[in-house]
């Protein structure tokens, strides 16, 4: 397995504190998220489980720096976060890489936020492609690359700035069911390997059950939080560990979703 050249940096510590919001809809007001108070541990990976449209990605938006809570505080390492910043780094479910951009200048461009390109810029392009295993693809143009690969370009050009928050909002969502069981894996191999902060929403229970250390079930919009599931088993996970098919059970019971799955009599 590749590593990358740069040494990782330890994920930042953030906090979210009775955080409300809320939209404005054809002149009328639109709850969305209501009260949430969440930690992530500098190091940590957290999911989101939720019903669709609960308010999951607004949360994601507000973390990010990307919107301003109604009320309430985020803050990152215990300083007020009120806009994007580098440290922070978001994957949509969409890799949104440019058409007309090879993978190679793709994943550059993650190198581009500052003022000037590092000098490292080259041997940390071909260190992150060669992690991600798109070496041979990395004069690619988009359109050649498959769901998979693409989605991998978008995580190469996320992580060659090392940051200490990704933020995943259905990274894997929209692939089959064998490449998103890879990367999966690869995911959370590069963030053992970086030690980065990790909060991912997802709508697969068994995916945040895989991944991450805890997963958090909201209710449906305006989300409030639950309950915490403490994931606390060994990495690689596996999906017959009766252990993990037990915190599933769990997770689909608190999501109301548990009913659905019981054979007829």
């Amino acid at each position: 397995m590749a590593s990358i050249s740069q040494q990782p940096n330890r994920g930042l510590e953030l906090n979210v504190a009775n955080v409300s919001h809320q939209f404005y809809l054809h002149g009328k007001t639109l709850p969305v998220l209501n009260q949430v108070s969440l930690n992530v541990r500098a190091g940590e990976f957290v999911a989101l489980l939720g019903p669709s449209g609960c308010g999951k990605s607004t949360l994601l938006r507000l973390v990010a720096g990307l919107d301003l809570p109604t009320s309430g505080d985020i803050t990152e390492d215990g300083v007020a976060l009120v806009a994007p910043a580098p440290s922070r780094v978001v994957v949509f479910q969409d890799p949104t890489l440019y058409p007309w951009r090879t993978v190679y200048d793709n994943v550059g461009l993650g190198l581009q936020t500052g003022k000037k390109v590092p000098t490292d810029a080259r041997s940390r392009i071909e260190g992150i492609l060669q992690r991600v295993g798109l070496t041979e693809f990395a004069t690619a143009w988009p359109s050649q690359l498959s769901g998979g690969m693409a989605q991998r370009a978008a995580l190469a050009r996320a992580l060659i700035n090392h940051p200490r928050l990704l933020i995943l909002d259905e990274p894997l969502g929209k692939l089959d069911s064998l490449t998103r069981i890879h990367m999966q894996r690869e995911l959370v191999d590069l963030w053992r390997e970086q030690r980065f902060s990790a909060l991912m929403v997802t709508h697969d229970v068994e995916e945040a059950l895989l991944m991450a250390n805890r997963v958090i079930i909201f209710s449906p919009r305006p989300a409030a939080i639950i309950d915490t599931i403490v994931v606390d088993l060994p990495y690689p996970r596996r999906r017959s560990d009766p252990r993990l098919t037990a915190l599933r059970t769990q997770a689909l019971a608190l999501l109301g979703a548990e009913s659905t799955l019981e054979e007829p009599t």
